[in-house]
């Protein structure tokens, strides 16, 4: 893809969370302009939804490869359960981190006390060199930085960041990832700016939550509003950020060094080719005890090499008992999939 040479504005679609009686969220990656920020590859904005009366986040069980999610709430509280037997209860400020390595699954509900439910759910593609890395949950809860008029919790990699008075607001996440990235929630008071240092050679994007944010980056700006994510010039080594006079602004930060590589997405599987994706699909299928059995889809030889799994192994579990029931992954579409690059159109 040739660079980007201006702020590219995406607007969220709404897409049902969990089926087609879920939760409704606000979608801005993948989009049809571009695939991915680094390696951030998708984007769910929900929220704020008084969920007292409805269902609220009811996500049962539901597989993953070749990524990891990452959660931050700005309100509510979320269980969080996956099949390497981790068990989280994940609130406002925290930041939860799962790698799918070769495969895993998780569910993830609101609990009962939760009245409004109100945040972001990011994935990002592993790389080639490592999406069969060893699975994984980490939380960490980063501390807030602020002055009288910014705010900002470092929820992954390092930010540095100067207010109208001088004052400096910096600090970086211990979150080790296996690619380049930084995720940061920012808030500023109605009216106030503050000037963010960049790495160059990482894309950038801001995604509003709440206000209007005004963004220039030398002689290029834009203004964004809530649910919209702006994608950042390339090259761009530092970002103004100012909030419009009538509202306060709350934006979430998200960069990363390019991926450069093509990947396939499709449903909750991020592969390289259209057989993976296929053959993971189908495991996860037989493993659930749906469609084929076991014998008749077996782990696909690259999960086996790549990820150290055996013939017997279960790619996706196991799971705990007593668990609502998994979710079957939707029927493959009748095409062929295709790869996707950073430009999000399909590539031969």
């Amino acid at each position: 893809m040739s660079p980007l040479t201006d702020f590219l504005l995406l607007s969220p679609r709404e897409v049902p969370l969990g089926g087609p009686r879920g939760m409704s969220v606000h979608r801005t990656l993948p989009a049809k302009e571009t695939s991915l920020i680094g390696a951030w590859c998708f984007a769910d904005h929900f929220g704020p939804d008084d969920v007292s009366t409805g269902g609220g986040m009811q996500v049962a069980r539901h597989p993953h490869t070749g990524l990891a999610t990452v959660s931050w709430l700005f309100e509510g509280a979320i269980t969080h359960r996956d099949s390497i037997g981790s068990h989280a209860l994940v609130r406002p400020g925290d930041v939860d981190m799962m790698a799918a390595g070769a495969g895993i699954t998780h569910s993830e509900f609101s609990t009962n006390d939760t009245t409004v439910l109100h945040g972001v759910q990011l994935w990002y593609a592993l790389p080639e060199r490592t999406r069969f890395t060893t699975r994984e949950f980490a939380m960490h809860t980063p501390a807030p930085r602020a002055t009288d008029t910014a705010r900002i919790r470092v929820g992954m990699g390092r930010l540095r960041a100067v207010d109208e008075a001088g004052d400096v607001l910096e600090d970086h996440s211990p979150l080790r990832t296996d690619t380049e990235l930084s995720m940061a929630q920012i808030d500023l008071g109605a009216g106030a700016s503050l000037r963010l240092d960049l790495e160059p050679g990482h894309e950038h994007g801001v995604l509003v939550d709440r206000g209007r944010a005004l963004l220039r980056t030398g002689a290029r700006s834009l203004d964004a509003g809530r649910g919209e994510l702006a994608v950042l010039p390339d090259g761009a080594d530092h970002l103004e950020l100012r909030a419009d006079d009538g509202e306060d602004l709350r934006v979430m930060l998200l960069g990363g060094e390019p991926l450069g590589e093509d990947i396939i997405m499709w449903s909750n599987f991020v592969g390289r080719t259209h057989e993976e994706i296929e053959q993971f699909r189908a495991r996860y299928q037989a493993e659930i005890g749906v469609e084929l059995g076991l014998e008749d889809a077996p782990i696909a030889g690259i999960a086996r090499e790549r990820g150290g799994l055996g013939a017997e192994d279960e790619q996706f579990g196991p799971f705990a008992p007593h668990t609502p029931p998994a979710i079957p992954a939707p029927q493959l579409p009748n095409g062929r999939l295709r790869s996707r690059g950073r430009a999000g159109r399909p590539t031969a």
